[in-house]
């Protein structure tokens, strides 16, 4: 049965990049938490209040929206205003009615943070 899936991501806008290719990935606590995040951990970018919700995806499962967020069909991807997300990948977290899940590297891990607004 179709939900909708919230996609959380690390975003990397054009100071962060700019600052990033200066100084590289050591340069900034969200740069660093970008760099764990997509080496599998998404603990430090949990602790630093990283991820953004950019995105809502309708889908059946956290296996369709990953499918949906990469290959479409774009009409069930619904773009939070003033975001843009970037294709579902490692080191995202997605949401679905059972819970919070980082996309690893092969498939996904259940994580717990505490949620105030999003």
């Amino acid at each position: 049965m179709a939900q909708m899936i919230k996609v959380f991501q690390i975003v990397i806008d054009r100071h962060m990049s700019d600052l990033i290719n200066a100084e590289g990935w050591e340069c900034h606590s969200v740069a660093k938490s970008k760099m764990a995040a997509m080496n599998g951990d998404p603990r430090l970018a949990i602790a630093n209040e990283c991820y953004t919700h950019v995105a809502d995806i309708v889908a059946d499962d956290i296996n369709h929206a990953f499918e949906a967020g990469n290959i479409g069909p774009s009409d069930r991807v619904f773009p939070v205003e003033g975001t843009k997300m970037h294709s579902v990948s490692v080191g995202d977290v997605l949401e679905d009615s059972e819970g919070l899940w980082f996309v690893d590297r092969i498939g996904f891990k259940e994580v717990i943070w505490k949620k105030d607004a999003a």
